[in-house]
C-alpha cells in the first residue's frame, strides 16, 4: 500500500475528529447553559453538520480505503448525530413535540457499541481508547438525563471532554501526516495481538461518537 494512501487515511481521520470536536463542544456548552435556549435550533444545525454529515463523509471515504473499523465507527456515530439532530429540529420546528424518552433507546444502544469500541481501540493507542471510555460514559449519562434521573450537567461536561480529546487526536493525526513524526503523543496501544508487529500509535486509528 502506497504512502499516499496512508496519508489520505490519516487526513480522513482528522476530518472526522474535527467534526466530532465541533459538534461535541457546541452541544456540551449548550447543555451547561453557555448557549441560550433561543439558539437551540442553531446548536442542532451545528451538531447535524459537523457531528453528523462531516463524520459520515469521512467514514464513507475511510471505507473506500478498506478501513472497516474506522469507516464503521465514523459512519455509525455520524448517523447518530444526524438522526437525533433532525428529530430534535422537527420537534422544534413543528407541532410534533417529541418526548426526550424517545432518544433513550438509541443512546443505550450506542453506549453498548462504544463499550465494544473501548476494547477494539485499545489495540490502537491509549488516547483513542480513553476517548471511547468517555464516550461510553457520555451515552450512559445521557440516557439517565433523558429519563430525568440526573440533570444535563454531567452529559454536558462529558461532551466537552469528548470534544477536547477529539480535537487533540485530530491535531496529532494531522501533524503525523504532515511531518511523518509523532509530535503530539497519543500513548502506546494498551493491548497487543499475539504475533502481530508493533504499530505506531497514530496508524489506522478510529474516530468516534
Amino acid at each position: 500500500m502506497s504512502s499516499v494512501d496512508h496519508h489520505r487515511r490519516i487526513d480522513v481521520l482528522a476530518i472526522g475528529l474535527f467534526g466530532l470536536a465541533v459538534g461535541a463542544l457546541t452541544l456540551g456548552v449548550a447543555q451547561l447553559g453557555g448557549i441560550h435556549e433561543s439558539n437551540k435550533v442553531g446548536t442542532l444545525v451545528i451538531a447535524l453538520i459537523f457531528g453528523g454529515i462531516v463524520q459520515i463523509l469521512a467514514g464513507i471515504t475511510d471505507i473506500r480505503y478498506h478501513e472497516q473499523l474506522g469507516g464503521t465507527a465514523l459512519t455509525m456515530y455520524g448517523f447518530f448525530w444526524l438522526t437525533v439532530s433532525i428529530a430534535k429540529l422537527v420537534s422544534e420546528g413543528t407541532s410534533f413535540h417529541l418526548d426526550m424518552v424517545l432518544f433513550a433507546p438509541i443512546n443505550f444502544v450506542y453506549a453498548a457499541f462504544s463499550a465494544v469500541m473501548i476494547y477494539l481501540t485499545a489495540y490502537r493507542n491509549a488516547t483513542l481508547c480513553i476517548l471511547h471510555v468517555i464516550i461510553t460514559a457520555t451515552f450512559a449519562s445521557t440516557v439517565l438525563a433523558m429519563l430525568n434521573i440526573i440533570s444535563e450537567t454531567l452529559p454536558g461536561i462529558l461532551h466537552i471532554v469528548v470534544g477536547f480529546m477529539a480535537f487533540y487526536h485530530a491535531v496529532a493525526s494531522l501533524t503525523q501526516a504532515f511531518t511523518g513524526h509523532q509530535m503530539v503523543p497519543l500513548g502506546p496501544p494498551l493491548l497487543h495481538r499475539k504475533g502481530a508487529p508493533m504499530r505506531r500509535a497514530t496508524d489506522q486509528s478510529v474516530p468516534a461518537h
